[in-house]
């Protein structure tokens, strides 16, 4: 490919927090959706995104700071996920 380095880390970014939200959406306890997707689906398509984000990485930084880098987003994604759900939770429920 020929992106840029910063484009490069944006697709990155992008495929991560796309293949986090898939496995997210999955859950059985997900609060985004009404019905969970399908699980194994989903699962697929997530795992198959994380991967792409951390090959996307890996062409811009060494593999394990892909990795690394790669694992601190999905941490920060699985914390913020549920807390947009309980959000909207609490401001569909509010008087």
């Amino acid at each position: 490919m020929n992106l840029s380095p910063a484009a490069m880390q944006l697709a990155a970014c992008t495929a991560i927090t796309m293949g986090a939200a898939g496995l997210y959406l999955g859950a059985r306890n997900q609060r985004w959706l009404s019905r969970p997707l399908p699980g194994l689906w989903s699962g697929v398509a997530g795992a198959a995104l994380l991967l792409l984000g951390v090959l996307l990485w890996s062409q811009v930084v060494q593999l394990s700071t892909a990795i690394f880098a790669a694992l601190v987003l999905i941490m920060l994604l699985f914390i913020v996920f549920p807390a947009l759900g309980a959000l909207r939770t609490f401001t569909r429920n509010a008087p």
